[in-house]
This record gives structure tokens, sequence and C-alpha cells, in this order.
């Protein structure tokens, strides 16, 4: 039986490079939750997504690619039971690198 990368990084609980990122890049925002604004912040509106970080716009690809905007973009894309799970680091690690195993992921886009 001839094993992919994919079911054998699944099989070790080992994070692909990709998602390795993310998961710094989530840690991160996580722990630094002052650098960023909130959607309710902004407005007062009551949105569905009112508890998502602000995205600041922009056209320029050097603050796109950047950790403070690309930071909050993917924890936009988070599931909302990690979200809440924010509040406390260590289960939110434990959580967050169980998602990206399970979701084993070879690129950013497919985040």
């Amino acid at each position: 039986m001839c094993l992919t990368c994919r079911q054998l990084f699944k099989q070790l609980q080992i994070l692909s490079l990709p998602s390795q990122y993310i998961f710094s890049l989530l840690i991160f925002v996580n722990k630094n939750r002052g650098l960023f604004q909130s959607n309710s912040e902004i407005h007062d509106l009551y949105t569905r997504f009112n508890h998502n970080l602000h995205l600041p716009s922009t056209n320029l690809i050097l603050v796109q690619k950047g950790v403070l905007y690309s930071g909050n973009k993917i924890y936009n894309h988070l599931p909302s039971n990690i979200k809440v799970l924010s509040n406390d680091t260590k289960l939110f690690k434990s959580t967050l690198k169980s998602y990206l195993i399970e979701h084993m992921l070879y690129s950013l886009d497919e985040f």
C-alpha cells in the first residue's frame, strides 16, 4: 500500500509548511489582539460578520502580503468554533493544530 504525503502527515501529526505558516500567523494574531480591530468596533450595525476582524481597504500588494493584513484575512476564515476559543490560548493552539492537521493544506489558497 502506497501512502501519499497528506496521509503520512496526518498519520504522523505533522503540519505542512503552509499549515505551519498559518498556525504561526494565527497564534500571532491571537496573542496581539490589541493590534486588530473587529468589525463591531468600526460600526454599530449588527451583521453576521460583526465579530470578524476588520480588513483595512488597500490596493498595495506589499500591504496585502504583510502579517497584519494576511493575519486578519486568515483569522476571518477560521471556523467559528475555533474563534470562540481565542480567549484560552492553550486550547486555541491545540484546537487550531488539530484542525490544520485534519485539513492538511499545501497552499494558502486552499485555506
